[in-house]
C-alpha cells in the first residue's frame, strides 16, 4: 500500500535476524537486501540502494558459481532466466537515477560482463576442463553421454503407434534422466566460475581489446518502476528499453552508457528488416533483385546507431542482445545511399567478456579440414518405397503456408535436394586441401562421432529453424492419435518437446527419417540438431562454417544469446563461427566463399576481415568479372554435372550486360556472420 515509513524497520530487523542465523553471504541475505533497496529508491535514496544492490550482487554471484558447477545447462538456463530481474533491477536503478555516474556505469557494466550469457560461459568452462589431461578418466562417461543425448535426439522424432505410446514415454523419460543424470556427474565441482568472472571487469576488458577498437555492449532489460504500489494496480514495469555500453581500447575511464530507447519499437523495425531480405536457399530464376527493391532502413539506423557514432572507431565488437542477435548491422543504410559496411568493420561476440578466453590454450586432437555438401536426402536402405501422388501429398502437408514454404518440392520430403552446394563443396575443398564429402556419403556421424576437431568444418546444406513458424496442432494431434504424422509435422512435434531441436542441420537420409522409413545404420537419423551439437568435441576447431539457411537463428533469450546453433557450435568448443540470419542464394553464396577462403588462406586476412571483403567482391562483383570463371563454356559443362538448375541460372546471366551487378542487393552477400575470435588462422598441426 505504499507505507514505506512502517516497512522498513520490519525489513532491517528481518535482515539482521537472517544474518545472524544465516549469516551475510546467504542468498535469503540478498533477497532482503533486494527488497530494503527498493524501499530506499522508492523514497528517493537511490545511492543507499545502489550500495545494498552491489552488496547482493556479490552474494549471488557466490551462489550462481556453487549451483552452475553441478546443473545441468538446461537447470542454468532455467535459473537464470529466473533470476534475470536483478539484472534488469540494477540496471533500471542505474539507468533511471546514474546515467552521468561513472562509478555507477562502470558498476552497471561490470555485473552485465558477470552474468551476461553465464550458462554459456559455464559450458564452456566444463568443456575446456573436461578435455584436459587432469579428467581424462571421465572420457567414457562423456562419450556414454553423447550416445545417450544422440538417442534421446532421435527418440523425439520416433513417432509411436497409441498402442506403443505409454512404451514411449516411458523410454523418453528414462534416456532424458539419463542424460541429466549423467552429465550432472561430468560437472567439474572444482571449476572456479565465481573467480572467473570476477576477473571480467571494464578495465580488463577494455585492456584486452586491440589498439583502435571499441566494443559496443548492448542489453534489453525490463525497466523496472520503483514507485508501482501494487495494490493501487500501478504497472511494476516500465516498457523495456535497450541500454548501450560503449567501451574503447586501451580507455576503461571512457566507458559510456548509452539509452536507445524503448526495446519494443527497436525489435519490430529488426524483423521488419529481416523480413525484407529473405530468400530461400536455392535458385530463384526471375528473381534477381535490384537494390531499389527494400526501402533504405534509415530510421532503424538512427534508433540503435546513430546516438553512438560520436564514441566509435572504424573497427568494432558488437556483443547484440534480444532481436539485436539477428541483426546484420553492416548493411544498416548511410544517408549517403551506402552501408554501415563501407564505414565500419564489424565483428561479433556473445559478451565483452568472450575475448579473454581468446588466449587460451585448450587441449585437443586436430585432424584435416571436414567439408560436407549436397547430402542425398532421400538416403534409405535397399527398399524404395514409391514417391508420393499429387493427392498424397495435399492430405500430409495440412499445414499453414509458412510450413509449406520449409519444403520447397513438396514431393513428401521437407528437405529438397541441392546440387548446387556440391559446386560450393568441391570448390572450397579444393582450396583447403582435401576431397569434398557428398550425397549418399555426406552423413551425420562424419560430425557426431568425430574423434578428433577437424581444423575447419564447412557444412553446406539445408539448415533450419522452427521457431517462427506455427503448424496446425489439431491436425498433428489427430495425425498423431491415427500415426500418420507427415515429415513436417514429425520435425515440428519433436522441436515442441525440445527447444534445442527447432535448429539443426540436415544430413543423408533426413527425409527418409522424417517420412518414418528405415535408414542405413551408419546415417544414424540424418538430423544435425543444436541438441546433437551441444556433445561434440570442437575443442581444436578454428572455424565452423555453416553455409545454410538460418543457422545463426533459434530462440532468443535476452541475456544468454541465442539458444540453437550459433550457441552449440560454440559450446562444443570452436573457436569462430560462421552462420546465416536468413535463407541464402546458392551461386552467390558459393562466390561469396570462394572468395572468403582465398583471403583466409591465400591473404592471411583475418576471419572477420576475409568476409567482410568477400562481401564487398560479391556485392561488386559484376557479369563482366563473373565470364571468365562462371560462364565460360567450359565451367558450364563442369557444372551441369552437378546441377542442372544452376546451369539454366548461369546461361541466365551470360545473356546480361557486362556492368550488371546481379548480386548487388544485400540479401545475396549480408546473411553471414562472424560470431567469435576474429583472428587468422593459427597453423595447421595434426596431433
Amino acid at each position: 500500500m505504499g507505507q514505506y515509513s512502517k516497512a522498513k524497520p520490519l525489513i532491517l530487523e528481518s535482515l539482521k535476524i537472517r544474518a545472524k542465523v544465516l549469516g551475510n553471504q546467504h542468498p535469503d541475505h540478498a533477497i532482503i537486501n533486494y527488497n530494503l533497496s527498493l524501499l530506499y529508491t522508492a523514497t528517493n535514496r537511490p545511492k543507499k540502494a545502489l550500495k545494498l544492490m552491489q552488496e547482493s550482487a556479490e552474494i549471488d554471484l557466490k551462489t550462481i558459481a556453487q549451483i552452475f558447477s553441478i546443473s545441468t545447462d538446461n537447470q542454468r538456463l532455467t535459473y537464470f532466466q529466473e533470476n534475470y530481474y536483478k539484472l534488469e533491477l540494477f540496471l533500471s536503478l542505474v539507468f533511471q537515477n546514474f546515467p552521468n555516474t561513472p562509478e555507477a556505469i562502470q558498476s552497471a557494466y561490470d555485473l552485465i560482463l558477470r552474468r551476461k550469457a553465464i550458462a554459456t560461459e559455464t559450458a564452456i568452462l566444463q568443456k575446456i576442463a573436461l578435455l584436459s589431461e587432469q579428467y581424462t578418466h571421465l572420457a567414457p562417461k562423456l562419450e556414454q553421454w553423447r550416445q545417450v543425448r544422440q538417442q534421446l535426439a532421435k527418440h523425439f522424432f520416433d513417432i509411436p503407434t497409441p498402442e506403443q505410446l505409454p512404451y514411449y514415454q516411458q523410454e523418453l523419460a528414462s534416456l532424458e534422466q539419463q542424460a541429466e543424470t549423467l552429465e550432472q556427474e561430468l560437472n567439474i565441482s572444482e571449476l572456479n566460475l565465481q573467480k572467473e568472472l570476477q576477473n571480467a571487469d571494464f578495465q580488463t576488458i577494455a585492456l584486452e581489446l586491440p589498439q583502435g577498437t571499441t566494443l559496443i555492449e548492448f542489453v534489453r532489460f525490463n525497466n523496472c518502476n520503483f514507485k508501482a504500489i501494487r495494490a493501487n494496480g500501478d504497472a511494476q514495469y516500465l516498457p523495456p528499453r535497450y541500454l548501450a555500453f560503449i567501451l574503447p581500447a586501451q580507455a576503461p575511464k571512457q566507458l559510456k552508457m548509452i539509452d536507445l530507447g524503448e526495446a519494443n519499437l527497436i525489435d519490430q523495425q529488426v524483423r521488419k528488416f529481416r523480413m525484407l531480405v529473405e530468400n530461400g536457399r536455392g535458385l530463384a530464376f526471375n528473381e534477381i533483385f535490384s537494390e531499389d527493391d527494400i526501402s533504405p532502413k534509415i530510421e532503424l539506423r538512427k534508433l540503435i546507431f546513430d546516438q553512438l557514432k560520436p564514441y566509435l572507431t572504424k573497427d568494432l565488437i558488437i556483443c547484440p542482445d534480444g532481436e539485436l542477435n539477428c541483426l546484420p548491422f553492416e548493411v544498416l543504410p548511410t544517408d549517403e545511399g551506402g552501408y554501415l559496411m563501407d564505414e565500419y568493420q564489424f565483428n561479433f561476440l556473445n559478451v565483452g567478456r568472450d575475448i579473454l578466453r581468446f588466449k587460451a590454450q585448450i587441449p585437443a586432437r586436430v585432424t584435416k579440414p571436414l567439408v560436407i555438401a549436397n547430402p542425398d536426402y532421400n538416403l534409405a536402405q535397399a527398399t524404395v518405397s514409391q514417391p508420393l501422388s499429387t493427392d498424397e501429398i495435399d492430405k500430409k502437408f495440412t499445414f499453414t503456408p509458412s510450413l509449406r514454404d520449409l519444403a520447397s518440392s513438396r514431393q513428401g520430403q521437407i528437405f529438397s535436394s541441392l546440387p548446387g552446394t556440391e559446386i560450393e563443396g568441391e570448390k572450397i575443398a579444393k582450396l583447403l586441401g582435401v576431397k569434398a564429402i557428398t550425397e549418399a556419403k555426406a552423413l551425420k556421424p562424419l560430425v557426431s562421432r568425430t574423434q578428433k576437431s577437424p581444423y575447419i568444418l564447412h557444412i553446406s546444406t539445408h539448415g533450419y529453424f522452427l521457431g517462427d513458424i506455427i503448424p496446425n496442432l489439431e491436425t498433428i494431434n489427430q495425425n498423431f492419435l491415427l500415426s500418420n504424422l507427415s515429415a513436417s509435422e514429425r520435425l515440428h512435434l519433436g522441436g515442441m518437446q525440445n527447444p534445442l531441436l527447432r535448429s539443426g542441420l540436415a544430413f543423408a537420409g533426413v527425409n527418409t527419417m522424417l517420412n518414418g522409413g528405415i535408414l542405413p545404420e551408419e546415417a544414424e537419423d540424418g538430423l544435425l540438431t543444436a541438441l546433437d551439437v551441444q556433445s561434440i568435441d570442437l575443442a581444436g576447431t578454428e572455424l565452423v562454417i555453416t553455409s545454410a539457411c538460418e543457422t545463426a537463428l533459434g530462440d532468443i533469450h535476452t541475456g544468454e544469446t541465442v539458444i540453437g546453433l550459433r550457441r552449440s557450435f560454440i559450446q562444443a568448443g570452436a573457436k569462430t563461427v560462421i552462420m546465416s540470419l536468413w535463407k541464402v542464394d546458392d551461386v552467390a553464396t558459393t562466390i561469396l566463399m570462394e572468395h572468403f577462403y582465398n583471403y583466409l588462406l591465400q591473404a592471411k586476412l583475418s576471419k572477420a576481415e576475409a568476409l567482410r571483403k568477400a562481401k564487398y567482391d560479391v556485392r561488386n562483383l559484376t557479369i563482366g568479372q563473373m565470364r571468365s570463371q562462371w560462364l565460360t563454356e567450359e565451367a558450364i559443362q563442369w557444372v551441369e554435372k552437378r546441377s542442372k538448375d544452376v546451369v539454366q541460372h548461369l546461361r541466365q546471366l551470360s545473356q546480361k550486360p557486362d556492368s550488371e551487378r546481379v548480386y548487388g542487393h544485400p540479401k545475396y552477400w549480408a546473411a553471414f556472420i562472424c560470431l567469435g575470435n576474429p583472428a587468422p588462422l593459427k597453423e595447421f598441426k595434426t596431433t
